[in-house]
């Protein structure tokens, strides 16, 4: 049966009427919103999963397009997005083609769980299905809530929550892994989940990506970029996926005390690139990014 979401889809419907994200651009010609330059970064979380520890400061700042290079060093073709944000002093520290759009993989799944835990957490089977999505990244349970979310209409209810600018649906209907996002959106839905969602909603998200086991539900190696060369504490959410034209290979999460930094990585590689090349890649450039997230 499908759920009522009573004021939820009226605000979806209202987006609708306004063209916004999650439309796409040939269903409405609407200029994108402006977006505020005032930082939009609430207060440090110490949660379960993150130590009150004093906050060190960064160690250096690092030269952005040496990430690139870094990826593309070990994958010449890939095309590449990265975002760094200290919420400390709300800087961008890094930022390369944050607004570009990319397939989003499993990072659609971050979009899933604040739609369904918005509220807070409803009951433990739904904490457990929220666990499985985001840590092993169960791509069933991802399925599921997909079909009784109403798809594209989720997408539609999350940008006019968060603000998200990028959002598009599938270029395949039902395949949410082609869902489109940008660095930056990522980044705003990391944001969104550390200060808006309920307590109990956002510890269980973080605390979810905190136990992200090395290997992912359909088997496939999640040990690169932030888990390889960032140091702990750390919450990750990776993302894979193929089509016809390319792969893609993201590595995205909250690294330090307090959860100082939102890294993005964001990476496109054409189909015939191995998928321990491509994720060697994401690894290379996140490791160049060491210098300027500060170690706990």
């Amino acid at each position: 049966m499908r759920m009522s979401w009573g004021p939820r889809l009226l605000a979806a419907a209202l987006l609708l009427a306004v063209g916004g994200c999650g439309i796409s651009k040939a269903d409405s010609a609407s200029p994108p919103p402006v977006r505020s330059s005032a930082p939009m970064f609430g207060p440090l979380v110490a949660g379960p999963s993150t130590p009150p520890e004093p906050v060190p400061a960064p160690k250096a700042r690092v030269n952005q397009a040496d990430v690139a290079a870094a990826i593309r060093a070990v994958s010449p073709s890939a095309t590449a997005a990265i975002l760094v944000r200290d919420r400390l002093t709300g800087d961008e520290m890094v930022s390369v083609e944050a607004d570009r759009p990319f397939r989003s993989a499993s990072l659609v799944k971050l979009l899933i769980a604040v739609d369904v835990l918005r509220d807070g957490v409803p009951d433990e089977r739904t904490a457990e299905r929220i666990r499985q999505m985001l840590g092993p990244s169960n791509d069933g349970v991802a399925s599921n809530y997909w079909g009784e979310l109403g798809g594209t209409a989720l997408l539609d209810r999350g940008c006019a929550l968060m603000g998200l600018t990028s959002v598009a649906p599938p270029d395949i209907a039902g395949r949410w892994g082609n869902v489109m996002i940008s660095a930056r959106d990522v980044g705003t839905v990391f944001e969104y989940v550390l200060t808006k969602l309920p307590t109990d909603a956002r510890d269980l998200v973080v605390n979810a990506m905190a136990a992200s086991p090395a290997t992912a539900a359909d088997g496939f190696d999640q040990d690169f970029g932030i888990t390889s060369a960032l140091a702990a504490p750390r919450a990750v959410k990776q993302g894979w996926s193929d089509s016809a034209a390319n792969i893609v290979v993201h590595s995205t999460g909250l690294v330090g005390t307090g959860w100082r930094y939102v890294v993005v990585v964001l990476t496109e590689h054409p189909r015939g690139m191995s998928w321990a090349r491509a994720s060697a890649s994401v690894t290379a450039g996140t490791q160049a990014l060491a210098d300027a997230v500060a170690r706990v």
